[in-house]
């Protein structure tokens, strides 16, 4: 039997920006959850959000959260208001789902989080011999790197990268531009587009705000 309490406080270890977690079936039934998070109220509407693989928009506990990518075996969505992530992942070879709730101050969220969650749901497949692997992080050199960053001689701007963004300000800028592309392609509902477009954005976004 799969000790779902041992493998999520194992994540938790492992990853402790996971500070709140559920494990659900796909009829929205909690299998099992963190003391500190009450995800049955809105389990169900996340999971069948999931399951369209078309949602732009989620809500967890009354915070709205922006879909970023969707697929069978992932989830992710923020809260542009730095009320923190959902990232999920689906338990292989089964209908059950694990959904964590990342802190907003998460540092490389987008980067570490998912792959942990994934971890933790393979390790909750039956007969699984997944594990994390324990590594230590020597976080001493950090302000080493401040210091030296000071003293790092940045290159000069390519002239023809400078150009491509500027090309790119004045077609954003530009009324028949990015605004005419978007308000002709957003009513299709192209899913595709949709989340490229989403994906992009929050890679703009965390460019300037991450």
């Amino acid at each position: 039997m799969v000790n779902y309490k041992s493998i999520v406080k194992n994540l938790q270890k492992h990853y402790s920006d996971a500070n709140e977690v559920v494990v659900v079936g796909n009829k929205g039934k909690v299998i099992y959850s963190t003391s500190n998070w009450s995800a049955s109220k809105d389990i169900k509407a996340v999971l069948a959000s999931w399951g369209s693989g078309t949602a732009q928009f989620v809500s967890m506990s009354g915070i709205r959260y922006s879909v970023l990518q969707m697929s069978p075996e992932r989830f992710i969505a923020t809260n542009r208001k730095k009320k923190g992530h959902l990232v999920g992942a689906s338990i292989l070879g089964s209908d059950i789902y694990l959904i964590a709730h990342i802190r907003p101050k998460a540092k490389g969220w987008m980067h570490l989080a998912y792959p942990a969650v994934a971890r933790t749901a393979a390790m909750m497949k039956k007969g699984s011999k997944s594990k994390f692997i324990e590594t230590e992080v020597d976080i001493s050199d950090e302000n080493e790197l401040i210091d030296k960053s000071s003293s790092i001689v940045h290159p000069t701007i390519d002239p023809y990268l400078k150009a491509e963004v500027e090309g790119f300000l004045e077609w954003i800028n530009n009324p028949q531009g990015l605004a005419t592309y978007l308000s002709n392609s957003m009513p299709q509902n192209d899913p595709y587009s949709i989340s490229k477009l989403a994906e992009l954005y929050n890679e703009l976004y965390n460019l300037f705000y991450g």
